[in-house]
C-alpha cells in the first residue's frame, strides 16, 4: 500500500521483477517495472507504492538513517492493527 520513508533510498533489483510507482493512492496504471540489475534512487518523502505483480522478487535497498516508515493511510499499518492468534492476516 502507498507510504513514504524519511531517508533517500536506493533499490537494486537482485532477481524477479520489481514494479514500483508513485503516489498518494496504488494505482496499477502508475507502475513501471525493472528487472534484475536495476538500480533507482527514492528520494526521501516520495510517496510509493510497489508490487510483485508477476511473482518473487528480490531487492537490496541502501540508505543512511535514521530509517522510517510511514503508510499514506494508517488504516494499512498492519503495525497498528490489533493480533489475532492463529489467523494469518493479509493486505489487500
Amino acid at each position: 500500500m502507498p507510504h513514504k520513508h524519511p531517508e533517500d533510498r536506493i533499490y537494486t533489483v537482485i532477481s524477479g521483477v520489481f514494479y514500483i510507482g508513485p503516489g498518494e493512492g496504488f494505482d496499477e496504471t502508475k507502475l513501471t517495472t525493472h528487472a534484475p540489475s536495476s538500480v533507482l534512487v527514492l528520494p526521501g518523502g516520495q510517496r510509493h507504492f510497489h508490487w510483485a505483480k508477476s511473482g518473487d522478487y528480490i531487492t537490496q535497498v541502501n540508505a543512511i538513517g535514521p530509517l522510517g516508515l510511514a503508510y499514506i493511510d494508517p488504516a494499512n499499518d498492519l503495525r497498528n492493527r490489533p493480533q489475532n492468534p492463529g489467523k494469518s492476516d493479509t493486505l489487500r
